[in-house]
């Protein structure tokens, strides 16, 4: 892979991984958000505090502020480490910069007379390690023509020389992540678990021991070899070549905070253990930065996740040092080193609060939480919600959710802004609790800054009070004569019988359970369910009728097997996945939404070249539209109004939403246009097995043609086709038993009708 060919590679791999691990959140141990008692106190030291809620009527000061210092010239992110060695000197590495040293804490850098560059010109660096003594380790990864990837370990000793190790474990295992001790002292990990010793000298690697998980970074304390994991920290005695007993507390904090968040990705560490002085460790991840005394019985937090970049989701953490200074140096994926100093005269908590609610845990905002938090340094934003992104809590309702909401809201204690996705907007603003943010909306559109048909969505003549920050478009993908035959429910269900008689075998539309093929269905078409507050339940009869008829002719030619490697799923298809199974010829047409440029349409955009499918907006009942996404709103009762305004307007902006990589195309129409500066030559590769047949797909960056086509949609998009999430829910829910056989359309029509009665009316 050459060097422009590299650098794209990183480019799509650091999007890839802002989406597929865009879960970096911010929790306590004790839920969402964090109280004041829990950020560092006012000792005039570098003093945190425990995890434990106390109350106090004067105001704690003491905090560690944040500042940015430059990287050394011409670093680059792929294989980027920093560690303390043993002189005091600070050591920075990554494939561009190469090896370089700061004798003044990262003020300045200064090339390592021993290195020589080391890195393959092909391939890329998945991680890299220096040890204490200034040798070096990475982790080389490079794929062959058969999509395998090779994973080689390459090292260099203190005296420059390089040397390099097979990363293939006997049983066909790989080292995929390293860590280094020192220059004879080398170590590294599987995703299975497996924890490994580098044989230099006789070119293999050793099995130490085997972990229930891969650990997501290890370090070393004297003999310790120390495995952060979603479990806790395994600690292993290099000496003795046993484990040791764990540390509880530890070991609570990890499950607590950690719990399945770690993102186990290459060049960055969701989470990071760093031995200090004595029997300390100091532990980072996306909640903060913590001090604690081995088999102590606190977790001190000294950095708050919210208020620093710990907790910017967009940033990865590469490596931390802690300085005689006491200060901090964290290194991430982003263009700076950040720099951490107490100070004693900074409020541990800024006196102005702005709270921020959504149903479900939301990437999106936590990437705003960031830049707005970075702008106004005064200002405490705390964000809550009811349902984690990772697994929903069945203990509450999403209609118990929303009833706690709309108390707090009316008794004037709720969120100041309120993204209002899963939430019916009308009932908020019909009932005086949203602020008007007209004035916002008219800026906007005055300044064309933004898609005016999307934004204007919930436009009202008494005012607008939500304002979409993304959109996704339901599209639908296929032949063009296939395409153009699709009108609505009963064409749509015409062409996927006439695909099967086409097509004995295979899946016609990509689902594979009667859920999954609701969930497709319902997203241009739920819309019409209601007639103002009354179930229409002429339009609910009619689709699952039309859906009975789809899915009876879909699982025809759907095989066990296929069945099984799919599965159950609690999501609809994005459009992207539904192309990556195009690929394999399961798809004869695709119906579902595209929200991303890279991860949707440039997978459409390999198929559309390939197969000659073309695409066009997906027309329901109602018509053809697009989904709002990150709908933004402000409490009428707020005391934060300023505040919240101008978090919305954040969210709207051009720089926010250049920066966005979370789900949804940007309603901000320069940072829309800004998705096709990329360099189209670059692509990944994926592949798998079905029935023995051989699936291949590789996608990069989308044409652009396709995004000056998805451009043209959005901008011609009628209407706004979202549904009521309670009556989506209830259609799914009676839906199932309709299409699996045990329920007819009428009876099902009659529970949903019961079922969501009492909410309506509501």
């Amino acid at each position: 892979m050459d060097r422009k060919k590299r650098n794209g590679w990183k480019r799509l791999t650091a999007l890839l991984l802002c989406i597929l691990y865009g879960s970096a959140i911010i929790l306590s141990t004790t839920g969402c958000g964090r109280t004041a008692a829990e950020i560092p106190s006012a000792e005039g030291t570098e003093e945190g505090s425990s995890t434990e809620e106390t109350e106090s009527s004067v105001a704690a000061m003491g905090r560690y502020m944040e500042s940015a210092t430059p990287l050394p010239e011409g670093a680059d992110s792929e294989g980027r480490t920093m560690t303390m060695l043993s002189d005091n000197r600070l050591a920075y590495f990554d494939v561009e910069a190469g090896l370089v040293l700061s004798e003044d804490e990262g003020k300045s850098w200064s090339p390592a007379e021993t290195y020589s560059n080391i890195v393959p010109r092909d391939g890329f660096v998945n991680n890299s390690s220096i040890a204490p003594d200034g040798s070096l380790i990475l982790c080389h990864v490079q794929s062959l023509p058969n999509q395998e990837l090779v994973y080689n370990i390459i090292g260099m000793d203190t005296a420059g020389n390089k040397r390099e190790v097979p990363g293939r474990l006997e049983d066909g295992d790989y080292i995929n992540k390293v860590f280094a001790k020192s220059e004879t002292e080398c170590f590294g990990s599987t995703v299975s678990g497996k924890i490994c010793s580098i044989d230099w000298e006789n070119g293999k690697v050793n099995l130490l021991f085997t972990l229930s998980e891969q650990p997501e970074m290890m370090a070393f304390a004297g003999t310790q070899l120390l495995c952060l994991g979603n479990s806790g920290v395994a600690i292993y005695d290099t000496e003795q070549g046993s484990m040791l007993e764990r540390d509880t507390v530890l070991d609570d904090y990890c499950k607590n905070n950690l719990k399945g968040r770690l993102n186990n990705t290459s060049g960055s560490y969701g989470g990071i253990v760093l031995p200090g002085e004595e029997d300390t460790l100091y532990i980072a991840d996306s909640s903060g930065l913590y001090r604690h005394v081995r088999n102590g019985s606190v977790m001190e937090q000294l950095v708050e996740g919210s208020f620093s970049s710990f907790g910017d989701p967009m940033l990865g953490m590469c490596a931390l040092v802690r300085l005689e200074s006491g200060e901090f140096l964290l290194l991430t994926t982003g263009e700076d080193l950040i720099r951490f100093t107490y100070d004693p005269n900074e409020p541990t908590v800024p006196e102005k609060q702005l709270k921020i609610y959504s149903l479900e845990e939301n990437f999106s905002i936590k990437q705003a939480m960031a830049l707005f938090q970075k702008q106004n340094p005064d200002v405490y934003v705390k964000y809550e919600y009811t349902y984690d992104f990772m697994e929903k809590d069945s203990s509450m309702t999403v209609t118990d959710a929303l009833k706690n909401l709309n108390v707090e809201l009316l008794g004037g204690t709720g969120p100041d802004v309120i993204l209002l996705d899963g939430m019916d907007a009308s009932v908020y603003s019909g009932k005086g609790m949203l602020a008007d943010l007209s004035p916002v909306l008219k800026e906007l559109v005055d300044q064309q800054a933004v898609f005016e048909n999307i934004a204007s969505a919930f436009k009202q003549e008494n005012g607008t009070f939500v304002i979409p920050a993304s959109f996704g478009l339901p599209l639908l993908f296929g032949r063009q004569e296939d395409v153009e035959a699709v009108k609505d429910m009963d064409s749509l269900a015409a062409v996927v019988e006439k695909l099967r008689q086409e097509n004995p075998e295979g899946s016609i539309t990509g689902a594979f359970s009667a859920r999954q093929e609701l969930l497709q269905l319902m997203e241009v078409n739920s819309v019409g369910w209601l007639d103002g507050r009354e179930l229409d339940t002429q339009a609910v009869s009619n689709f699952l009728n039309q859906a009975l008829r789809i899915y009876k002719a879909d699982m025809q030619g759907v095989g066990k097997e296929e069945l099984e490697i799919w599965g159950e799923t609690e999501r609809a298809w994005n459009l992207g996945s539904l192309a990556s199974l195009t690929a394999g010829d399961m798809i004869k047409i695709m119906a579902g939404t595209a929200d991303n440029m890279l991860m949707d349409m440039g997978a459409v955009s390999k198929v559309v070249e390939e197969q000659g499918y073309v695409f066009d907006l997906w027309p329901g009942e109602e018509g053809t539209g697009y989904l709002p996404m990150d709908k933004l709103a402000v409490s009428a009762s707020s005391t934060q109004q300023e505040q919240a305004v101008n978090f919305v307007k954040l969210m709207l902006g051009e720089e926010y939403q250049k920066m966005n990589t979370g789900s949804g195309f940007p309603v901000n129409r320069a940072a829309f246009d800004s998705q096709d500066e990329t360099d189209g030559e670059m692509s990944m590769g994926t592949g798998w097995k079905v029935g023995g047949k051989d699936m291949e797909f590789s996608y990069g960056y989308p044409t652009e043609a396709v995004t000056t086509r998805v451009k043209e949609l959005a901008q011609k998009a009628e209407i706004s086709l979202e549904g009521n999430v309670v009556l989506e829910e209830a259609v799914v829910e009676f839906g199932v038993q309709v299409l699996t056989g045990s329920m007819s359309v009428e009876q099902a029509v009659k529970e949903i009708q019961q079922k969501t009665a009492i909410y309506l009316s509501e």
